[in-house]
């Protein structure tokens, strides 16, 4: 994967061909997700990332009680490496190098936040869109956890939507364009507000 370092007003972000991974468009996609979804104040103990995140990383770090415990799957060590050079991460995590859709079965925690962000420019992976790999990320989401999956392919974003709605009891959608949140929990009482 070939990738650009741009800055805008001074902040870094990390662009591809058609998108941005890190920063920018995406970076404001997740702020307004935590604030529609009321998650800015949800306290966490422990976050599973699939796809490294330095926006995700920096918005868990502003919760009351940050994550004591971050994993994140990244398949590109590339990725890993330019946001630690240019990012602040300001909340220690462990990467996991590989695909998700087979890194996730070696995890034996459960996680009170999931946050799917992985793509390939506009495409979620096809390895990601398989019902094994969400039934792998329903067994680590806790009773009382919320799994957010962003993706950018409208095509994508129903078949994702699809198989979230077969795995979980609830499921929401909440798109900020031309990104499709799916936010998913087995009780409508883990989401903070309604929506």
């Amino acid at each position: 994967m070939r990738y650009r370092l741009l800055y805008w007003y001074g902040e870094p972000i990390i662009a591809g061909e058609r998108v941005h991974y890190v920063g920018g468009n995406l970076a404001r996609a997740w702020r307004e997700a935590f604030e529609r979804l009321g998650i800015e104040e949800r306290s966490w103990h422990s976050v599973l990332l699939v796809g490294m995140g330095a926006t995700l990383i920096q918005l868990l770090a502003r919760s009351p009680n940050p994550p004591a415990r971050l994993t994140v799957l990244e398949i590109d060590e590339e990725m890993v490496r330019l946001q630690k050079t240019y990012f602040h991460l300001p909340l220690a995590y462990e990467v996991v190098i590989g695909d998700a859709a087979e890194t996730i079965h070696a995890l034996t925690l459960r996680y009170d936040g999931i946050f799917v962000d992985a793509f390939v420019e506009e495409e979620v992976p096809e390895s990601l869109i398989d019902f094994r790999f969400v039934e792998a990320l329903r067994e680590r989401l806790s009773e009382q956890g919320i799994l957010i999956w962003n993706v950018l392919r409208r095509s994508q974003a129903h078949e994702v939507g699809s198989m979230l709605s077969m795995a979980f009891p609830v499921c929401r959608r909440w798109s900020y364009a031309p990104h499709v949140f799916w936010a998913c929990a087995f009780s409508a009482a883990s989401f903070p507000l309604p929506f």
